[in-house]
């Protein structure tokens, strides 16, 4: 019973580590993403109000 409680604990202990690599690079790639629109966003208002004769 001994040897199943430790087997359980390194088991978990992968996959919260697991977890954390993964959602690490997800947010950084959120981020990015998120800034990307932030600027795209910006320029297409620049574009609208500034360049846009009527």
């Amino acid at each position: 019973m001994h040897t199943e409680d430790l087997a359980y604990f390194v088991f978990a202990l992968v996959v919260v580590i697991i977890a954390f690599f993964l959602l690490k690079k997800l947010a950084g790639c959120l981020i990015k993403s998120i800034i990307m629109l932030i600027i795209i966003a910006a320029l297409v208002y620049v574009y609208f109000n500034y360049f846009m004769v009527v």
